[in-house]
């Protein structure tokens, strides 16, 4: 190869590059699901700092990560998000044992006064792995394109919650949130410069052990907690 084509060789590729890493993928934010009754809302307007216990159904949490794991850490991360915003958290263990007696579960005014809790936050579902996918991307000029052959897949998240008033055994709300990828600014860069890649190849490699398809830990970890206060607005508006 002689130098006039090596050089004409490497301005192709490098204008490749920068031509590719001005495509964008966008996908549009899912809306939430919320609802709450009267009868939660009077509670809380007299009952600032309610007593809550969070109940796990695990039946219903969409888990792909190793087995030397669990979703412990967004289950903490739930109750320290409630305990920032004013509330009492009760020990889930001892709640589950005190529940776990066939009298007080059959009793709702027993489990009251045993727990000494207000309210059930049950985690209905939780799943890491929801999938978005499309054909479209946005160009540098923010036009969108459509690829014909193609399609792009992220993954996104979403998390289910559900209050019950312990005193009434009422069924209080319900709370659907939902973490939809790229969709926030100009969206999501589809092929990515020589440093981006770099970045994110130290970044597995420090959390190899912890990786999973799936929406990332760290992401998660902060879409529960942002869900988390939402939750908490919603219900003390």
């Amino acid at each position: 190869m002689t130098k006039t084509k090596f050089i004409l060789l490497v301005l192709l590729v490098v204008t490749f590059t920068s031509c590719s890493s001005t495509k964008n993928l966008k996908f549009s934010q899912k809306a939430d699901d919320i609802v709450t009754t009267t009868s939660l809302k009077e509670f809380l307007d007299s009952n600032k700092k309610p007593k809550v216990v969070l109940r796990i159904n695990e039946g219903s949490v969409t888990s792909n990560v190793t087995e030397d794991q669990n979703n412990d850490y967004l289950y903490n991360a739930i109750e320290n998000q409630l305990l920032a915003s004013g509330f009492i958290v009760r020990d889930r263990q001892l709640f589950n044992q005190i529940i776990g007696n066939k009298e007080n579960n059959i009793d709702y005014q027993k489990l009251k006064e045993k727990s000494d809790t207000d309210l059930i936050l049950e985690l209905t579902k939780l799943n890491p792995q929801v999938t978005y996918e499309t054909n479209k991307y946005y160009d540098k000029n923010d036009r969108e394109r459509i690829e014909n052959f193609y399609t792009y897949k992220r993954y996104g998240a979403a998390v289910e919650f559900k209050v019950v008033l312990i005193k009434s055994n009422e069924f209080a709300g319900v709370y659907k949130f939902n973490y939809t990828p790229c969709s926030q600014g100009k969206g999501c860069s589809i092929s990515k410069s020589t440093s981006q890649l770099r970045k994110e190849r130290s970044k597995q490699e420090r959390y190899k052990t912890e990786a999973y398809e799936g929406v990332e830990r760290d992401e998660l970890e902060i879409f529960i907690k942002d869900a988390t206060q939402k939750l908490v607005n919603e219900m003390m508006k």
